[in-house]
């Protein structure tokens, strides 16, 4: 019975919601194209988070209705973006410390990492305020191993980004790392182009 109205009310909203998804994409795309960061990722991770929910019908927590997501895109789509820059890009993302780890009262902490704002102004431990991925496969790797790399990142690097743009200290130019921004853009965008085609057999069929 549930699965059945969850059916009737993507039947019945999704077209409305597609066309926002498309318009946050479209959005996204020009605030990209505008050097602002901030914004950018804002309306392309709203248009993943419309498409995540609508293909892992909603249910889970938000990894996991991303993994499921993520493993309905094709393993040939996947290769056609994940080569060496891209994998450069996720590099950047994980293998750093940000600047929390690097100056101020937390400079010597042995961390890396996208850190969680939210955790880090409750005064939790310096590995309680890192999201990170423990394997990254490399652009040589099988298909299958790159999707499972780009569901941990997703749901892990991608996801904490988004969340410290509610949670931190608001405002564009006080989140901080600009290129931050602009790396998980480059890294979410041919996601999200891979993801659109397949949200929109959700709501069409």
């Amino acid at each position: 019975m549930r699965a059945e109205l969850a059916d009737e009310r993507i039947r019945y909203w999704g077209r409305a919601y597609l066309a926002s998804t498309r318009e946050s994409y479209r959005r996204a795309q020009l605030f990209f194209n505008r050097c602002d960061f901030f914004t950018a990722y804002l309306y392309l991770f709203v248009a993943f988070n419309n498409l995540y929910c609508f293909l892992a019908r909603i249910d889970g927590t938000e990894p996991e209705k991303i993994r499921v997501a993520l493993e309905k895109v094709p393993l040939q789509e996947i290769e056609s973006f994940y080569r060496s820059d891209y994998v450069r890009d996720i590099r950047f993302l994980n293998d750093g410390p940000s600047a929390q780890f690097r100056e101020g009262p937390d400079s010597r902490a042995p961390v890396e990492g996208i850190p969680n704002m939210r955790n880090y102004f409750l005064g939790k431990e310096p590995a309680q305020c890192v999201a990170h991925v423990d394997h990254v496969a490399p652009a040589t790797a099988g298909a299958r191993a790159k999707r499972g790399t780009l569901q941990e990142v997703a749901g892990c690097l991608l996801y904490a980004i988004r969340n410290n743009q509610f949670h931190a200290v608001k405002g564009a130019r006080a989140l901080g790392d600009q290129t931050t921004l602009k790396t998980a853009y480059q890294i979410l965008h041919p996601i999200v182009h891979s993801l659109m085609p397949l949200g929109e057999e959700v709501v069409e069929a």
